[in-house]
């Protein structure tokens, strides 16, 4: 393995575990600054991505880095979507659970009522993880299933 392929490794690393924080913090998407804050740095990662692609720096299957890169972008509005369906069909702000508690973002703080909505918040802590790896994975296997 040469330095120029471990660099490129490190970097879909690197951006996949920018996804694990969009996704352990989404409470911070409810707020609109923020929301705009990760889009930004969702778009330059997605640009990263292109660039990767354009000048043949990619070891992986074709347009799969592109994929990889625009993961985060693509988790933000998945994330989004599923906050304001939960906020339209039962509505109740959502909030996320961890470990039988409200659970914070980076930089806003969980304002719910844990002991009257437990349930409530417990399914939509669920579909919060659930529902963007489901639907990744499906894209994932829909996408390259056969381009390699």
């Amino acid at each position: 393995m040469k330095l120029n392929e471990v660099y490129f490794y490190m970097i879909l690393i690197l951006f996949q575990i920018f996804s694990l924080i969009v996704l352990t913090c989404s409470e911070d998407l409810k707020s609109k600054k923020h929301v705009l804050i990760y889009l930004k740095i969702s778009i330059f990662m997605i640009s990263i991505g292109f660039l990767m692609e354009l000048f043949h720096w990619n070891y992986l299957c074709p347009f799969e880095c592109i994929f990889f890169t625009s993961i985060p972008f693509v988790l933000i509005i998945i994330t989004k979507g599923i906050t304001s369906i939960f906020k339209y069909f039962f509505k109740k702000d959502p909030f996320q659970v961890y470990k039988n508690e409200l659970s914070d973002g980076i930089w806003v703080k969980n304002k719910g009522n844990f002991e009257q909505h437990n349930f409530y918040y417990s399914f939509y802590s669920i579909a919060i993880f659930l529902f963007p790896i489901i639907i990744l994975t499906f894209l994932y296997i829909s996408f390259f299933k056969n381009a390699c």
